[in-house]
C-alpha cells in the first residue's frame, strides 16, 4: 500500500520568519536561568499538548472500496480503508472486523511527519444499538466470501451514513487523538519527535477495538526534520535536543507545536 501525500508550498515568508523568530525567543526563555525569573508567576503547565493537529472527517466510498478523508491542519488528505473480516473465537460472536489505514506520510519546508501502518480489529455486539448491527453484519457478509463492493453497494444511505460515522469515530477516538497527544512522545533527536500508542484493547461505542501497527506492534507517528530542506526542518532539528531535558521539555514543545500548528494553518 502507497504512501499519502501531502506536499506544502512555502508561504508568506514574512509570516514564517515572524513565527520563527518568536519560537526562538521563546525557546531562549525556556532555557533562561530561573533567577531571571524570581519576580514572575510560575506558569502551570499543560499536562497534554496536541502535537500534530490530524484528524480524520470522514470515510467515504468510491469504487466499492473505503477510503479515510481527514486533514492536518487546514491540509487535506485521503488514504485507503482496507477490510475483511476474520472468524471470532467465541462461539456464536460476530466475526471480527479487521480494518487497516494506510500510512499517512506529510512533507512540509524540511519536516516530515509519517505514521506506521495501522490496524483495528473491531468486535460488534449485534442486538447493542444500530451500529453494532451494521458492523455485525458487514463482518458476517465478508467473513462468508461476499466481497466488499457487493456490500457497500447494497447498504442504503442510512446505513452508509451509521458506517462513516461510526468508523470515523473509531479512528480519531482510538487512533489519532491518543496518538497525537504529547503524553504518547517517547522520544527527541534530530528526528524531533517520536511518538507511540499501544498495542491497545478498549471498549469505543460498544464495540470491542483492538489497535496496533499490523504487526503486533504500537502505532507509531513520526516527525523529522531534513537539515538543509527548508527553513522550518533546519530551525527544529536545531532546538529538538532540548526536548531530551524534562526540566525544559513541555515548554520547548510547545513552542514546536505552535510552529508546526501555524505552518500546517
Amino acid at each position: 500500500m502507497g504512501f499519502n501525500t501531502i506536499l506544502v508550498a512555502p508561504r508568506f515568508k514574512a509570516r514564517l520568519s515572524r513565527a520563527v523568530v518568536g519560537t526562538v525567543v521563546a525557546a531562549a526563555a525556556a532555557l533562561a536561568p530561573d533567577s531571571a525569573y524570581a519576580q514572575r508567576p510560575i506558569p502551570q503547565p499543560l499536562q497534554t499538548i496536541n502535537v500534530v493537529p490530524i484528524t480524520i472527517t470522514g470515510v467515504i466510498v468510491r469504487d466499492g472500496q473505503l477510503f479515510a478523508t481527514g486533514v492536518a491542519g487546514s491540509n487535506t488528505f485521503e488514504t485507503p480503508i482496507t477490510l475483511d473480516a476474520t472468524p471470532s473465537q467465541t462461539p456464536g460472536a460476530c466475526p471480527i472486523l479487521n480494518l487497516q489505514l494506510g500510512p499517512i506520510h506529510l512533507s512540509l519546508l524540511g519536516l516530515n511527519v509519517d505514521t506506521s501502518p495501522i490496524c483495528l480489529d473491531i468486535t460488534a455486539n449485534a442486538g447493542q444499538g444500530l451500529l453494532g448491527d451494521l458492523l455485525c453484519g458487514v463482518a458476517n457478509l465478508l467473513s462468508g466470501g461476499t466481497p466488499l463492493a457487493t456490500i457497500l453497494a447494497a447498504l442504503s444511505p442510512d446505513q452508509l451514513t451509521r458506517l462513516d460515522a461510526g468508523l470515523t469515530s473509531a479512528l480519531n477516538q482510538a487512533v489519532f487523538i491518543p496518538l497525537s497527544s504529547s503524553q504518547s512522545l517517547i522520544g527527541a533527536s534530530c528526528n524531533i519527535l517520536n511518538l507511540s500508542l499501544g498495542p491497545v484493547d478498549l471498549n469505543l461505542l460498544g464495540l470491542r477495538v483492538e489497535l496496533d501497527n499490523c504487526s503486533g506492534g504500537p502505532v507509531t507517528l513520526d516527525v523529522t526534520a531534513t537539515p538543509g530542506s527548508g527553513l522550518l526542518g533546519d530551525l527544529l532539528c536545531g532546538l529538538s535536543n532540548l526536548l531530551n531535558n524534562p526540566i525544559q521539555r513541555l515548554a520547548i514543545l510547545r513552542q514546536i507545536v505552535a510552529l508546526i500548528g501555524l505552518l500546517l494553518a
